[in-house]
């Protein structure tokens, strides 16, 4: 019991302090919160690229991670009409890099590394990428905090009250093949106090309609839900527990925003559909 309650505490201090420093970030400016989502994509690259490990594959990490950064850092500049799309041109090189390297590898799963280093760049770092999309959604390119931060606040919210009613009432598994802890409960309870949270934000933040932000969180309920169970697919293809050990009570950055690599991308194209 003891141990339980240290678990629940120190998972508890780790949230608050990741979940203060993303907002800090966000509220600090263009240039901060770009930096921070880099570290994320990076850090969130490198933990991919590791835990591939136990399938006998190595990614080509710097080759992936690069081109993860640099089409970031294109969105980001594009966003604000500072270059054209030609930007996005450097990114090509850098994917035909990925397939060329492996001829001079000795490496027996040349395209299973292929692969897997392709799947890192797709997998997060075109989902992370989107956020430029969100920071800067606006005809002049001026940076607007409030989506993004609407976006994480209901993202939390769904997570945190899924959690909570889980654990006080889950009993029907949600996915059980995937995950033996996600219930229907909890996914309830987590839908209800997101679209409540989508009530107060939409009364905060006036960027967009109200009703844009009850879609938003619905998007962001279901489609978490996805990015969570991904997440679990992976770790249970590669028998892991956790994707690292960086916040205690949630393992790794991977582990803590397995959400948003599936929702942001969804949130994203209804946004460039119906909003922006």
């Amino acid at each position: 019991m003891k141990n339980k309650f240290h678990n629940i505490v120190a998972r508890a201090c780790s949230g608050a302090l990741f979940v203060t420093i993303i907002l800090c970030s966000i509220l600090a400016g263009a240039y901060i919160c770009a930096a921070m989502m880099i570290a994320i994509l990076i850090w969130s690259m490198l933990e991919f690229y590791n835990i591939i490990i136990k399938e006998r594959v190595r990614a080509s990490k710097i080759i992936g991670v690069s081109t993860g950064v640099v089409l970031f850092v294109a969105s980001f500049f594009y966003a604000q009409n500072f270059v054209s799309e030609r930007i996005f041109l450097y990114i090509v090189p850098l994917i035909i890099l990925i397939f060329v390297s492996q001829l001079y590898s000795t490496d027996k799963n040349s395209f299973r590394t292929i692969a897997y280093t392709i799947t890192g760049i797709a997998y997060i770092a075109l989902p992370i990428t989107v956020f430029t999309g969100m920071m800067f959604h606006s005809a002049n390119g001026e940076y607007n905090p409030q989506i993004m931060l609407g976006f994480f606040i209901l993202l939390w919210t769904n997570d945190t009250f899924a959690y909570l009613t889980g654990i006080k009432f889950g009993s029907r598994r949600l996915f059980e093949r995937i995950s033996q802890k996600k219930s229907w409960e909890g996914f309830w309870g987590g839908f209800v106090s997101t679209i409540a949270m989508a009530v107060i934000i939409a009364n905060l933040f006036q960027i967009i309609p109200f009703y844009h932000w009850m879609a938003i969180a619905a998007i962001i309920v279901v489609f978490g839900v996805y990015g969570d169970l991904v997440e679990s697919l992976l770790k249970r293809n590669l028998k892991i527990k956790d994707s690292g050990n960086f916040l205690p009570g949630h393992g790794g950055i991977l582990d803590r925003f397995d959400a948003v690599l599936i929702a942001a991308p969804m949130v994203f194209i209804y946004l460039k559909l119906f909003v922006i």
